[in-house]
């Protein structure tokens, strides 16, 4: 069985159609797993070998299916719902104990949606609706390894489930799509919630090549109490009209505006006086937020009115 580079997904919205099928968009690792007589092989989307960081997963595997490729996505769940911030602590350990540790007091599963490989043969060829099928026969659930769930047809009635029982988003996928190796397909389609906010620049990080000559990323915060709060930075969405007017407003300061200050390398600080709009996926445990993307300038808000209970 040759290994092969996930096939991805491009980003849309919500729709419905008779002639696909949505799944949950699972907040974790995606995972190839290679499954064979001698043995089980966990690989990360760069195709880097991760098995020694789940060995519950292995074990599952090992029981639970055979001669296969299976693709999926690891995650760490918590109150039923997949945990980014509790798979961090598993998905960057190298060391022997704490990985058997958090393997059982932080156990991982394995969210199965997709099969290569069957009997050692290559089923990427055929339609999805073929490959569920193969898949739901080849591989035996448990408590560690489950086939996603997918729903047809509704998908726009399915995305807000999806975001009422608080995951990411939904994947729609299309019945007769062959599985392409490595590719970006419109076959597929992420579909991910947001959460839009109006922030406050406190400072900025110097550009490097094209960008040199206004910055590579905003810092950004927002009011408590006649306080600002740093919430995190935004260095994609911009227009190259919008970097330079943004850059035009800048007015230098000698120390933090933030009362939290971030110990960020290189920045420059500004004094608080532009609002921009970013969305971002989530804010975190810790108050900062998730893949932020630049929206808008506002030019219309003063910056006191972004408070920190947009965050809530």
């Amino acid at each position: 069985m040759n290994l092969v580079k996930p096939m991805l997904a491009v980003s849309g919205q919500p729709f419905n159609s008779p002639e696909w099928i949505y799944e949950p968009k699972i907040d974790g690792t995606r995972c190839l797993a290679e499954v064979t007589s001698s043995g089980v092989r966990l690989y990360n989307r760069r195709l880097f070998n991760i098995t020694y960081r789940y060995p519950e997963l292995a074990l599952a595997l090992a029981r639970g299916a055979s001669g296969c490729v299976l693709d999926g996505e690891i995650a760490v769940f918590s109150n039923g719902r997949p945990s980014f911030a509790k798979l961090a602590e598993r998905d960057h350990l190298s060391d022997r104990l704490a990985i058997d540790y958090l393997a059982r007091v932080l156990p991982a599963s394995y969210v199965v949606f997709d099969i290569l490989f069957a009997k050692e043969m290559s089923v990427m060829g055929l339609p999805l609706r073929e490959r569920k099928q193969i898949l739901r026969e080849e591989l035996q659930e448990s408590e560690a390894v489950s086939i996603a769930d997918s729903f047809p047809e509704k998908g726009e009635d399915y995305f807000q489930a999806a975001q009422k029982m608080g995951l990411e988003g939904i994947v729609a996928k299309r019945l007769n799509s062959v599985y392409e190796p490595g590719t970006r397909s419109p076959d597929w389609i992420k579909i991910k919630k947001s959460i839009k906010l109006d922030l406050v620049i406190g400072g900025y990080i110097p550009g490097k090549g094209g960008r040199v000559s206004y910055f590579g990323g905003l810092l950004l915060g927002a009011y408590h109490h006649s306080l600002l709060h740093y919430v995190g930075r935004v260095g994609s969405g911009f227009t190259d009209k919008e970097l330079e007017e943004i850059a035009a407003g800048f007015s230098p300061l000698d120390s933090s505006p933030f009362t939290n200050e971030p110990a960020t390398p290189e920045v420059r600080w500004v004094k608080p006086l532009q609002v921009v709009q970013v969305s971002a996926l989530e804010v975190t445990l810790d108050g900062h937020l998730r893949a932020p993307v630049y929206l808008r300038t506002r030019d219309d808000k003063e910056p006191q009115e972004c408070t920190l209970d947009q965050l809530n």
